[in-house]
């Protein structure tokens, strides 16, 4: 099994929020919020990272989650359709995200006040559950 992690020291990284850590190790990437911006952002750049927020999940979501690579909820626990669906992908994910607002239609959200929008990147880590500002590399071991 893999294990990733951040390069950067974590006390020189800024948290911005935190939830329940589910699977996965460290991820950075663009924020998504739908099929279609997971789309325009794999036809920019193939390579790059996609981290979907979602309020909460459902089946229908099933599609999103195969597509990203890291997955935040606002709502949801360790057993909730989200945490089940990642963790059995593989996917790094982090549910139930106190502080976490999302606006589906404006393709946007704010964590613990502090305002994302689609495109901007993002770091999260699925093993603490920890939600840090910006891009910051990630070493696999």
């Amino acid at each position: 099994k893999t294990l990733s992690r951040f390069v950067t020291p974590i006390d020189q990284m800024k948290r911005i929020g935190s939830g329940i850590g589910i699977s996965g190790g460290a991820l950075s990437g663009t924020l998504a919020f739908d099929m279609e911006d997971i789309n325009a952002i794999r036809r920019k750049d193939p390579q790059e990272k996609i981290v979907l927020v979602r309020p909460d999940t459902v089946p229908d979501d099933i599609p999103l989650i195969f597509n990203c690579d890291g997955l935040i909820t606002a709502k949801g626990g360790a057993t909730s359709h989200a945490a089940v669906t990642a963790a059995g992908l593989g996917k790094v994910c982090i549910v139930g995200c106190k502080g976490l607002a999302v606006d589906d239609a404006g393709k946007r959200c704010a964590v613990n006040g502090k305002p994302y929008a689609l495109g901007d990147k993002i770091s999260i880590d699925g093993s603490l559950g920890f939600i840090y500002e910006g891009f910051h590399e990630v070493q696999i071991e």
